[in-house]
């Protein structure tokens, strides 16, 4: 038998606590006119903490072998309670539940977790750490989904993270979807803002001709010079 468990957001807000990332879970359930309770084993292929607030278990069975195993059938729900305190619901199902809500939750769970990697990043002093270049230039790959990253590697490499942007976004032809040109909107106000308008300027002025004279990267330096 298979299991959804929904896990209360209050409890496990993502600041004072997350969600379980263990793939082997247990609850109680009480019996009320027999006062008596039973453990309940959850088995995951995936944590909790990757699926987000809507859990599916792969397995769910009593720990007991004398237990009241005809309770779990398709349909069944239950209290998921850690120790005296509820944390969670669950139903058990035959076949795989698959929901929008779900897919939501998912994706509410991993904007939290940009949101908390932008702060980490933001936060970095410049003499934090050691690194090596080649760390540097592995790292900077990563600033297409991550642009926040760029302006780390600025800040701690320039000349690495001006070739990485004529490289991947100042090759001509130059590309024309909108997450591309937000990015490159980015990136050239961060050379502005932590390097000077002087150096600024000069990067843009040593630019190839058809680069500069094109219409999605004019756009972005008007936009930093107005």
């Amino acid at each position: 038998m298979k299991g959804l468990i929904t896990w209360d957001k209050n409890i496990f807000d993502g600041e004072k606590r997350l969600l379980p990332d263990s793939n082997t879970l247990y609850t109680q359930i009480y019996i009320s006119e027999k006062k008596e309770g039973w453990s309940v084993v959850f088995n995951l292929k995936t944590s909790a903490r990757d699926q987000g607030y809507k859990t599916i278990a792969d397995e769910v069975k009593f720990l007991a072998d004398e237990a009241p195993h005809e309770l779990l059938k398709d349909g069944f729900k239950f209290d998921f309670m850690d120790g005296a305190k509820k944390v969670g619901e669950c139903i058990l199902f035959n076949k795989k539940i698959i929901t929008i809500n779900s897919i939501l939750d998912r994706v509410e769970l991993l904007e939290m977790e940009k949101q908390d990697f932008k702060m980490y990043i933001n936060s970095i002093k410049d003499d934090s750490f050691d690194y090596s270049d080649e760390e540097i230039k592995k790292l900077i790959k990563y600033s297409s989904d991550y642009p926040y990253l760029f302006s780390l590697v600025l800040k701690l490499n320039k000349k690495i993270a001006l070739e990485y942007l004529n490289e991947t976004y100042l090759k001509y032809p130059i590309k024309s979807n909108v997450v591309y040109h937000s990015n490159l909107s980015l990136f050239l106000f961060n050379i502005d803002k932590y390097l000077g308008r002087k150096d600024f300027t000069k990067f843009i002025e040593e630019l190839p001709k058809n680069v500069n004279e094109d219409e999605i990267v004019k756009l972005a330096i008007e936009e930093i010079l107005q």
